[in-house]
């Protein structure tokens, strides 16, 4: 096993910089999940990482070993694809083995590895099959099986699951999820879906634009937002905003949105005079019908559209010409054109900074 290190690392594609000057120290063992929009530069630093492009400037370091100049067979790393890149002519057992022969492992070992695998991700089944006899899912397994069975220091997935339908998603990323509470190795997820990676990852790396927004936990990133990116981006549905402006009102602090005004504390305090953007996620608004009225901002607000979920409902909801989600309990009775009382928890509210975006706290 092995750390990764990321020490200022830059990418250029002529003038555009796909990478600009990334810090990550992965630790041994870790399970971290790069995540971002389209062309934030996570599949980048990924390839990077495994020797399939070359950075501009900076290092990278897998252990304490710079792997700069280092060709990407001698990286000790192995990559698992968005497409499967199995060969269609071999069996699973072929597929699965093709690496090792390649590395003139004896072949008693390789059927070692091969069947322990298998059975691993419960494929031993399937070893005698070809590509075009498996299901997408069964086919990302074989992939995955290869890249198990060399035994790298440092495994990397770029987008695995994306080919997948919905449901087979979620069964593939607990068996990924499981498979590394198992064999605890260094893994590097590649994911645009935000909710794989706040299941999967032990700490997310927030990408933008080629830049790093904020490393951290998937807690952190939910409750403790850098800034008003990462606060938009995390969450499902997202965050809500409103544009507001901090006064001085008796002696306290209190941003005002127009339809309401929130008590603010902190660095948002000493923001008197600057506006700022207030953050709500729609779970952290409730019906005061049904919820207790301490700690809540109430607010007055039209029911535009209700969403039947199962378990809650997902409304959205104006005020002062601003509209806004929210997620409540199945037990609110209401309809699109009504007007419902709700309330905004005071404890959950962030306050970003206009000008610069960044977290006020």
């Amino acid at each position: 096993m092995a750390t990764v290190t990321y020490d200022h690392v830059f990418k250029k594609f002529g003038d555009v910089t796909a990478v600009n000057d990334l810090n990550i120290a992965v630790r041994d063992g870790e399970f971290l999940v790069l995540v971002g929009p389209s062309g934030c530069g996570k599949t980048t630093a990924l390839r990077m990482l495994a020797g399939l492009e070359e950075q501009t400037s900076g290092n990278i370091l897998i252990g304490e070993r710079v792997v700069n100049d280092v060709a990407p067979k001698d990286r000790d790393i192995a990559m698992v694809f968005q497409n499967y890149a199995l060969y269609p002519h071999m069996s699973v057992y072929d597929n699965i083995a093709f690496g090792l022969k390649l590395r003139n492992v004896p072949k008693q070992e390789i059927e070692r590895r091969v069947n322990e695998v298998g059975g691993m991700l419960g494929i031993g089944q399937l070893l005698k099959r070809k590509p075009k006899e498996l299901s997408g899912g069964q086919r990302q397994r074989v992939a995955v099986g290869r890249a198990i069975a060399r035994e790298p220091a440092v495994f990397l997935m770029d987008e695995p699951l994306s080919n997948l339908d919905a449901k087979l998603r979620i069964q593939t990323r607990a068996m990924l999820q499981k498979l590394h509470q198992r064999i605890k190795r260094t893994t590097i997820y590649v994911t645009h879906d935000q909710v794989e990676a706040m299941t999967m990852g032990d700490r997310i790396a927030v990408m933008n634009a080629g830049q790093l927004q904020q490393l951290d936990t998937p807690e952190s990133l939910h409750e403790r937002p850098a800034n008003l990116f990462v606060a938009g981006f995390i969450g499902s549905p997202s965050m809500n905003f409103f544009p507001a402006k901090v006064a001085s009102s008796q002696g306290q602090a209190v941003a005002d949105a127009g339809f309401f005004k929130a008590p603010v504390s902190g660095k948002a305090a000493d923001a008197v005079g600057k506006d700022v953007i207030l953050g709500v996620r729609p779970e952290d608004i409730v019906d005061l019908a049904h919820a207790r009225q301490d700690g809540q901002l109430p607010v007055e607000a039209r029911v535009d559209v209700v969403e039947f979920l199962g378990n809650e409902l997902q409304l959205i909801l104006a005020a002062d010409s601003q509209t806004f989600v929210a997620r409540v309990g199945t037990d609110t009775q209401t309809r699109p054109g009504q007007t419902l009382r709700v309330g905004f928890n005071l404890r959950k509210l962030h306050v970003f900074d206009k000008q610069t975006e960044a977290a006020l706290r």
